[in-house]
């Protein structure tokens, strides 16, 4: 079980709205976690045309985190990976940080200008989660493994059959699936990132090897 009195920021994915992550989020609301999902930009023209920057976003996420108290956790879906990762290196005092198939820059296209070419200043626990389905939304050269190469300390796993859309729901995912691909059972897929996010608050690290639904890295 998550620490009691325990708050999490969950930063969503590019254009995606708060609603889109409820039942991923639920079973930890029931198990007591002060549970928020901030939308830090306004979805629209201007965020598609890229005026408001994930750097931005990272720090206002961290004044987010800064006025809450007891254990915080911070985690973050695709460009909310990325900000969340960023957020993390202003937060020492940061109870963990969970990235949920994480992007590097926004676009279907990888940027030059990466933010994981430089380590992350934060030494906390990380968890890396990646879709083991690929897609055209979490690119090779701008996906997970991007932020597991930058962050040496992370625990790396991969679900197997989760495309990056898929912890969704509802129009948000059947649009996220078209666009980026998706496994053959999403709902059971996002069940196990749920199982994931509950395990890393509770301070429970899977055994390295095979495991139902998900594999280890390291």
């Amino acid at each position: 079980m998550p620490p009691p009195e325990a708050s999490l920021v969950f930063l969503p994915g590019f254009m995606s709205s708060a609603k889109s992550y409820t039942a991923l989020l639920a079973p930890l609301v029931d198990a007591g976690v002060a549970v928020e999902v901030p939308q830090l930009y306004p979805r629209g023209l201007g965020a598609l045309r890229g005026k408001h920057s994930v750097r931005q976003e990272a720090a206002d996420a961290a004044t987010l985190v800064r006025e809450l108290s007891g254990p915080v956790f911070l985690a973050g879906h695709s460009r909310g990976g990325q900000a969340a990762w960023l957020a993390a290196g202003e937060l020492p005092g940061l109870s963990g940080l969970f990235l949920l198939d994480p992007v590097d820059g926004q676009g279907r296209k990888p940027q030059r200008d990466l933010s994981t070419r430089v380590s992350s200043a934060y030494q906390g626990p990380v968890w890396i989660a990646a879709a083991g389905v690929s897609g055209p939304c979490a690119p090779v050269g701008a996906n997970h493994e991007q932020f597991a190469r930058a962050t040496p300390q992370s625990v790396h796993i991969v679900v197997e059959d989760l495309g990056h859309a898929d912890m969704l729901q509802g129009r948000a995912r059947t649009l996220g699936r078209r666009l980026c691909g998706g496994g053959t059972d999403p709902d059971a897929a996002r069940g196990v990132c749920t199982g994931l996010l509950a395990d890393f608050m509770a301070g429970d690290v899977p055994d390295v090897g095979e495991h139902p639904g998900f594999r280890r890295v390291r």
